[in-house]
C-alpha cells in the first residue's frame, strides 16, 4: 500500500469520527422531566390612549426592559427566552376576554399581537388565566348577564386560543385558569356558578384550575368549591398582609393538607409560591410585604415539597405584576434574583415527571437546522484533516520522541544507582514516564514500518 493511499485512508476515517462527534441528532427533544413550572403572566402593559397606563399608576421597582408595550412580540420574546433558561415551563395570561368593555379587547390584542408573535413560543407553553372579578364586576356595573360573557369568551378562546400548537394541555384537554372562585360563587350563589359551569363542560373539554383564594386552611371535602374542577390553586397563598414567618409556617402546615383533601376527591393540587408584595406606591394605604430572595426560596421549596405527586407542577405569583411588586421578571433593583431562585429550586428537585403536555402530531423546532447538521460535518471533517497532518508530523518526527525515551533511560539508571535508597514518588514517576515512553516508541515504530 502506497505511503499517499494510506495517508488517505487514516485520514478519511478521523475526519469521519470528528465529524460524528460534532454533528447533532437531527431533532432535539424539549426535555419534560421533572417538575413543571408556571408564572402568572400580564399584558395590560404600555396600553394607548385614552386608555390607563398602568406604568403610572404607582409602580415600586424598575423592570430591566423599562416601561415595555405588551404589544410589542420582541418583549414577549425576551420574556419567553428569559423564562426557558431559569426552568419556568409555561406562562398563565391574564385574560379578560373579548368583552367590549373599556380596554379589555385592546388587551386581547396585546396577546395577539405580542406574546402570540414571539418567535420563541413555538417551543414553550402558555394558557389563559380568566379575570373573573374583573369581567364580573364590569359586568354588574353595566347590568350585562355575566354567564353569558363567560360562556362567549371561552368559546371565543377555543376558536382562537386552544387550538394555537403551544397552548398547554393537560390529558389532551386545553387548561384554564379561573381567578378567585370563591368570589364568583359568593357574588352569583351556588346554583347560578355549578350551572354556568355545567354549560362550559357541555361545550368545551377543558382541564379546568379553580383559583380558591388565600385561606390556608382547605375547604372540607364535600365543598361545592371543587366541583367541576381539574385541580385547583392559590393565586395568593395566606394572606400578604401577615408577616413572612407566619406565611411560611402556614404553608409548610397546610400545604400537605391541601394534596390530602384534593387526593382524597380525585383533583390535583398546584401550590403557590411568591417573592413578596408591595402595594405602597399603588396605593396611598398600600401593603408591604418586602420582596425577599430567601423567603421566596423558602416558599418555592415547600411547594414543590407538597405538588400533586402526578401532576407535579407549581405556580409562581408572578412574571411581571409590578403594581403589586410580585414580579419575579428581572429589575433594575434586584437583577435576575428571583429567576435564578427559580432555576436553583427546580434543579434540587430532580425527579421524573407524568404531566402530560400534548404537543398534538408537532414536533418542537429544530433548534439545529439540517443546514447546521452540514455545517458540522464539514468542520468534523477540516478537523480531521488537520489533525491527520499532525499525525504525520509526529511520525516523521520520531527522532525527537527517541531522544525523549532515551533521556528516560538515563534518568531510570541514574535513579537505579541510588538502590539502596529507598524511592520516592518523582521517583517511581519517572519510571513510569519511562515504561510509557518504551511503549509509545514501540508502537510508532510498528506505525512506521506498516505505512512505509
Amino acid at each position: 500500500m502506497s505511503l499517499k493511499i494510506s495517508k488517505l485512508i487514516i485520514t478519511l476515517l478521523i475526519a469521519t469520527l470528528l465529524a460524528a462527534c460534532t454533528s447533532r441528532n437531527s431533532y432535539t427533544a424539549v426535555n419534560e422531566n421533572g417538575f413543571k413550572v408556571g408564572v402568572y403572566y400580564y399584558i395590560w402593559w404600555g396600553l394607548p390612549s385614552p386608555y390607563i397606563n398602568h406604568w403610572k399608576e404607582g409602580v415600586k421597582y424598575t423592570p430591566l426592559l423599562g416601561e415595555y408595550d405588551s404589544g410589542n412580540s420582541s418583549v414577549a420574546d425576551k420574556h419567553i427566552i428569559l423564562a426557558k433558561q431559569h426552568g419556568i415551563n409555561f406562562f398563565s395570561v391574564s385574560w379578560l376576554g373579548t368583552w367590549d368593555w373599556y380596554d379589555h379587547r385592546h388587551i386581547n390584542d396585546n396577546l395577539k399581537n405580542g406574546l402570540l408573535k414571539a418567535k420563541h413560543l413555538e417551543t414553550f407553553k402558555f394558557c389563559l388565566f380568566y379575570e373573573s372579578v374583573i369581567v364580573l364586576n364590569a359586568a354588574l356595573q353595566a347590568n350585562e348577564n355575566f354567564t353569558r360573557i363567560f360562556l362567549e369568551d371561552i368559546n371565543y378562546a377555543a376558536e382562537n386560543y386552544f387550538i394555537h400548537p403551544s397552548y398547554l394541555k393537560i390529558d389532551g384537554k386545553p387548561v384554564l385558569f379561573i381567578y378567585n372562585l370563591p368570589y364568583i360563587y359568593n357574588t352569583l350563589g351556588t346554583t347560578t356558578t355549578q350551572n354556568f359551569f355545567t354549560a362550559l363542560r357541555k361545550q368545551i373539554n377543558l382541564y379546568l384550575i379553580g383559583d380558591l383564594g388565600g385561606e390556608p386552611i382547605p375547604p372540607n371535602t364535600g365543598s361545592y368549591l371543587f366541583n367541576s374542577l381539574d385541580a385547583v390553586t392559590n393565586y395568593f397563598f395566606s394572606n400578604p398582609t401577615k408577616n413572612w414567618n407566619k406565611i411560611l409556617t402556614e404553608a409548610e402546615e397546610y400545604y400537605p393538607k391541601w394534596r390530602l383533601t384534593t387526593e382524597s376527591i380525585g383533583i390535583k393540587f398546584i401550590p403557590n409560591a411568591y417573592p413578596g408584595f408591595d402595594t405602597t406606591k399603588h396605593f396611598e394605604q398600600g401593603i408591604e410585604l418586602t420582596p425577599s430572595e430567601t423567603m421566596f426560596e423558602r416558599m418555592l421549596t415547600t411547594a414543590f415539597n407538597y405538588a400533586d405527586k402526578d401532576l407535579k407542577t407549581v405556580m409562581i405569583t408572578s412574571w411581571n405584576e409590578w403594581l403589586e411588586s410580585t414580579a419575579i421578571e428581572p429589575s433594575m433593583e434586584r437583577g435576575e434574583t428571583f429567576l435564578h431562585t427559580v432555576f436553583k429550586v427546580k434543579q434540587s428537585f430532580n425527579t421524573q415527571d407524568h404531566l402530560k403536555i400534548d404537543t398534538g402530531n408537532r414536533k418542537e423546532k429544530e433548534p439545529y437546522s439540517t443546514s447546521w447538521s452540514f455545517i458540522y460535518l464539514v468542520f468534523g471533517f477540516l478537523l480531521g484533516s488537520v489533525a491527520s497532518l499532525i499525525t504525520f508530523k509526529i511520525i516523521k518526527t520520531r527522532s525527537n520522541l527517541i531522544c525523549y525515551g532515551n533521556f528516560i533511560t538515563h534518568l531510570k539508571e541514574t535513579i537505579l544507582k541510588c538502590e539502596k535508597k529507598p524511592l520516592g514518588v518523582c521517583e517511581n514517576l519517572a519510571i513510569k514516564l519511562y515504561g510509557i515512553s518504551s511503549s509509545l516508541r514501540c508502537s510508532l515504530s510498528k506505525t512506521r514500518r506498516t505505512l512505509y
